[in-house]
């Protein structure tokens, strides 16, 4: 009897490449399989939360490539797009940027979007443009990778990046935020001033919409008004003066702001600023052909992607879409996510409640002086407070808002003992440092968000659950600041004492990796871990 065995193809076989990717990751052929299963399915939309190292961006070219389908890649993060470009490179692939990204080939010292081709002046020049040669080979090609906000922007206010087959958001738990910003408008009074408009005494959204749609002819008026102008410059050959330029563009944009207004039919968030007025939706399910398009494949990846991720996107549920749940491979016992009894914190904790507070942490951080880790405080006021009372300060690194980037790298770059005290570095930042990342992160209050803030107000009233979901993904993104690969070693320590409530309540908030490290409460701060 002869026995036949089949050896796996490696990545670089598959995408036929001669060097590189050598080797699946532990999961992640398997990942492959079923997407690859998935495409040929009915269902349209397919979410992958999968563990940070697990590979997921070369899971997504191997599916671009195996599926045949012509696939955009979108990002939320230059660092990502800029890994995914390091990958695809030999496949072709293309990154494709904004124009504020490029320099305009027709006058020197403008940016792209600058240009006078924006004034509707011809441009002689328009084949030498940067901006434009790149959006030329992406239109070409059959794998193309960019951001949310350039997706957004490009597919619905400009001609699109051609007919799109798959579909892969990337860092998904962001396009939430994504659809949000690029939703939201803002009007400022200088806006309004050159069209003789001002803003109405209202706080109805009603009213407001009807504002708006009284202001659009006056807006078109306008704007006529400016083209008239710039087209005089243009008969007679001469440049458009700058500032008609500006007036042109500003009379543009205002009005197609206030048509957008007109158009919205359900209420949005009426947010008054020190220059004007912003207006945000409530909920960004209702324009999610905005971000899908007619797109026949979609698939959603993060580490933190949930379900009730894909609700508020406003992925259906009724069976088109496919779910993945993959676990880390990284040991869990690498990290074990741990409570220790301290007080429950939050804007009523008292002075004796910020003692036992600064105290506990002082406490770990005395039994960990050979290394180095973070301290999350969710707010400056509270880093500020621990900065105050902690016989630790000289070895701690606290920054502010406009000095994050330095801090962060002094803290990098120093030996142990060394502390991070930060309310903010909770997602987007890596810390590969020489002696290994952080082995200690403490979780100094669970990260709610402020609900004095309108949006957030207006959200929480219509889903009291959704304060929670933000502070369990802010939560696990924190968490996962100091577990890059499967050798890295780091304790998670949770010193609020509404860890108590909350995460029995919520943890299916949180991905299965995450709740496999949950380990529970203790009775005092814990051994460091070896």
């Amino acid at each position: 009897m002869v026995t036949v065995t089949t050896e796996r193809p490696s990545p670089a076989q598959l995408l036929g490449l001669s060097s590189g990717f050598d080797s699946f990751y532990p999961g992640q052929y398997e990942l492959l399989e079923e997407s690859l299963s998935w495409y040929d399915s009915p269902s349209r939309f397919l979410g992958v939360a999968a563990a940070t190292g697990s590979g997921k961006s070369l899971s997504s070219i191997l599916l671009a490539k195996l599926s045949g389908a012509r696939t955009v890649i979108v990002t939320a993060t230059k660092g990502l797009q800029m890994q995914y470009m390091r990958d695809c490179a030999q496949l072709g692939g293309v990154l494709v940027k904004g124009q504020n990204n490029f320099p305009c080939a027709l006058v020197r010292g403008l940016r792209a979007d600058e240009g006078p081709c924006h004034d509707g002046v011809p441009c002689p020049v328009r084949d030498q443009c940067l901006y434009r040669i790149q959006l030329r080979k992406a239109l070409a090609s059959q794998l193309v990778v960019t951001n949310y906000a350039y997706w957004l922007a490009q597919s619905n206010f400009s001609t699109g990046l051609g007919e799109v087959g798959l579909l892969i958001l990337d860092e998904a738990h962001q396009a939430f935020a994504a659809m949000e910003n690029h939703l939201t408008v803002y009007l400022a009074r200088l806006d309004l001033q050159p069209i003789g408009l001002s803003f109405p005494s209202a706080e109805q959204w009603s009213a407001w919409r009807t504002w708006a749609g009284a202001a659009v002819p006056v807006a078109e008026e306008h704007l006529a008004s400016v083209e008239c102008d710039v087209r005089q410059y243009r008969t007679t050959e001469q440049s458009v003066p700058g500032h008609v330029s500006r007036t042109y563009r500003s009379a543009k944009a205002t009005l197609a702001k206030l048509q957008r207004l007109t158009a919205v039919t359900e209420d949005w968030v009426i947010q008054r600023t020190d220059r004007g007025y912003r207006f945000v939706p409530k909920w960004v399910s209702a324009y999610t052909q905005q971000l899908l398009h007619d797109v026949p494949k979609v698939m959603l990846m993060s580490a933190i992607l949930s379900h009730r991720s894909a609700d508020y996107l406003g992925i259906p549920s009724d069976g088109q879409r496919s779910w993945v749940e993959m676990d880390s491979y990284f040991p869990a016992a690498n990290t074990p996510i741990w409570h220790v009894p301290t007080a429950r914190i939050n804007y009523r904790t008292d002075d004796y409640g910020a003692v036992i507070w600064s105290s506990r942490i002082d406490q770990i951080i005395q039994r960990r002086l050979d290394r180095k880790g973070i301290i999350f405080t969710v707010s400056y006021d509270r880093a500020k407070l621990l900065l105050s009372r902690s016989r630790f300060k000289n070895i701690m690194f606290a920054h502010s808002k406009g000095d994050v980037v330095e801090v962060v790298e002094a803290f990098k770059a120093a030996s142990p003992p060394a502390v991070l005290v930060s309310p903010t570095v909770t997602t987007g930042w890596d810390f590969p440092m020489g002696d290994g990342p952080p082995q200690y992160i403490v979780i100094g209050k669970l990260p709610y968000p402020d609900t004095r803030d309108p949006v957030t107000k207006a959200r929480h009233d219509d889903d009291k659950e959704w304060s929670s979901y933000l502070a369990m993904e802010t939560l696990v993104q924190s968490a996962g600041r100091a577990s890059r690969s499967e050798a890295d070693k780091s304790e998670i320590l949770v010193v609020d004492d509404n860890w108590l409530w909350f995460y029995p309540k919520h943890k299916l908030f949180a991905p299965e990796w995450f709740r496999r490290r949950v380990c529970g409460s203790l009775k005092r701060v814990p051994d460091p871990l070896l």
